[in-house]
């Protein structure tokens, strides 16, 4: 996890950038949970899905352990409703429970993810729910000359939908060094790696396959709440 939070902290401002143009987060707004007291982010960078949330939520907690990230969230991302802490994923700390935890693309960061998830479900209300977006691969770790292919045939797009100047700035970004680097340290799981665990972790869980991520939906009712 240091390694991360060291890489983010050198691309948070350019991370940030890409990422409010780029990141659709419908999956999460989309699979809402019906109690709209508090809600937790976990790996919350710079705030984007802390912010959309506060609009459905009476308090939206963002954790991260990038100090840029959150310097970036608390400056940007602010409101009455939410609150931003530097906190590891491995040790969540809480008093209080949450009715709804989400995670996007952070957990293929984490080098204990039974006990983080064993973690999110005690802190969840019963008719509480979990959503989580991550990478999925059948390769490990993909070699960098296939981001730098994918940034290459991006480009065209970009420049349709975003303009020359910011699909220029999105190419800078995606093939920069320290943005490189970074990516050749994940390490992600398979489709079927998702379902065994998972499935044995959130039992009764939903998936859904979206190219490159798999997003995972879980609910806490009484009889899961014992599980």
């Amino acid at each position: 996890m240091e390694a991360a939070r060291d890489s983010f902290n050198k691309v948070a401002e350019e991370y940030d950038f890409v990422n409010t143009l780029l990141n659709d987060y419908s999956f999460f707004m989309s699979n809402l949970s019906l109690q709209k007291g508090r809600a937790l982010d976990i790996g919350s960078g710079s705030g984007i899905l802390v912010d959309k949330l506060s609009s459905h939520f009476d308090e939206v907690v963002g954790i991260d352990i990038s100090d840029e990230m959150l310097s970036i969230a608390k400056t940007k991302r602010q409101r009455a409703n939410t609150s931003y802490l530097h906190m590891d994923a491995e040790n969540l700390i809480f008093e209080q429970k949450f009715d709804f935890i989400v995670s996007r693309t952070t957990f293929h960061h984490l080098n204990h993810l039974p006990n983080v998830l064993e973690q999110m479900k005690s802190l969840l209300n019963d008719d509480g729910k979990i959503v989580i977006l991550d990478n999925v691969s059948e390769v490990e770790t993909p070699a960098t000359y296939v981001y730098v292919i994918g940034a290459m045939l991006e480009f065209i797009p970009h420049i349709r939908k975003f303009g020359l100047k910011n699909a220029s700035r999105i190419f800078r970004h995606n093939t920069s060094k320290p943005w490189l680097e970074h990516l050749a340290s994940d390490k992600y799981i398979s489709e079927k790696q998702y379902y065994d665990l998972y499935g044995k972790l959130l039992p009764n869980c939903r998936f859904q396959k979206m190219g490159w991520a798999m997003g995972v939906i879980w609910e806490k009712d009484q009889k899961s709440s014992n599980l």
